[in-house]
């Protein structure tokens, strides 16, 4: 009985382990990506872009960079700390540069406020068409009964 007890213990002690190690052991879904980091950087160039949304040659030259960046081990912090070390603070996307002009692409899905307003309009628009129609033909079968 006793080296049962053994056994069990052995056996709970391997098992309470193997939950730890998965656990603790990062997994790939929660590994950084190119496109967490890019759309906190604004593009080098000119254009009116957020990194992630440009693919012209500077915005893929910094893709390329973050990606070498996050199989070397950086952090988003790090490299986003890099960036803006290196070209200052137009590296960075902010509610004031997106003000300024670095926009997202005009071609990203709508969100729901876009589809909201959309559809708003799109009803008022068929009300006020309707009720322009319908008063339309009331005073014309009005001047009609009129005349007769």
């Amino acid at each position: 009985m006793n080296m049962r007890f053994l056994v069990d213990r052995r056996f709970l002690l391997t098992c309470l382990f193997m939950a730890v190690t998965y656990v603790a052991t990062p997994s790939s879904a929660s590994a950084l990506t190119v496109k967490e980091v890019v759309k906190d950087l604004a593009c080098p160039c000119e254009c009116p872009l957020v990194l992630e949304d440009c693919n012209m040659t500077c915005g893929l030259e910094w893709k390329n960079q973050v990606g070498e960046m996050i199989n070397k081990g950086m952090t988003k912090q790090q490299i986003m700390d890099y960036f803006i070390g290196k070209y200052g603070d137009d590296a960075r996307i902010t509610p004031i540069q997106r003000i300024h002009g670095k926009i997202y692409q005009y071609t990203r899905s709508f969100d729901t406020i876009d589809w909201v307003l959309l559809w708003a309009g799109l009803i008022v628009w068929v009300f006020l068409m309707f009720f322009g129609v319908y008063i339309g033909v009331k005073k014309l079968f009005l001047n009609k009964s009129q005349d007769a």
